[in-house]
């Protein structure tokens, strides 16, 4: 998935470095939940719940080929229902945000998720500590449609959705 000037690419235990740098620089997203500090561990774990959740972790890459920034979604299927996406992550440096590249990474990812057909939502989780990630999804069209709920780490998430207007 790419436009002119970013690309979503699946990334591996090889970028280890630069996604640990990714992480950092979201700190302040960190610090909002259990695990405030990034680490190897942390990056290693969220990798691996990934891939047990049948997702797919992927990095933003900018022209040059530099990592700008993570996402991870499961492209369909989630909770067993075929029809459902979901995002889990969407995190860009520090350096970038603010600047609608959050909006348009969120776009080419719609777009290649509405490529499986059966797909008719896209749903996410925020946590309510997070007022500014609650108006960015909700600034592109994201309702939400279930919660408050306290999560095993003892965050309190809200579930947006966005249901998807397929035209064939």
């Amino acid at each position: 998935m790419c436009d002119n000037s970013f690309e979503i690419r699946p990334i591996t235990g090889n970028d280890l470095a630069e996604i640990l740098e990714v992480y950092r620089q979201n700190e302040d997203f960190l610090a909002l939940g259990s695990r405030p500090k990034a680490s190897i561990d942390m990056v290693l774990q969220d990798m691996e719940t990934s891939r047990q959740d049948k997702g797919i972790f992927c990095g933003i890459y900018d022209s040059a080929g530099r990592l700008r920034g993570i996402i991870d979604f499961i492209p369909c299927s989630f909770n067993g229902l075929a029809h459902v996406a979901f995002i889990n992550l969407l995190m860009i440096i520090r350096p970038l945000r603010n600047q609608g590249i959050g909006t348009r990474i969120l776009r080419l990812l719609e777009r290649k998720i509405m490529l499986n057909e059966e797909i008719r939502e896209i749903q996410t989780a925020v946590q309510l500590n997070n007022p500014a990630a609650l108006r960015f999804w909700q600034r592109n069209n994201y309702r939400v449609f279930k919660g408050p709920e306290i999560r095993p780490d003892q965050t309190e998430v809200v579930y947006l959705r966005k249901d998807l207007v397929i035209s064939h």
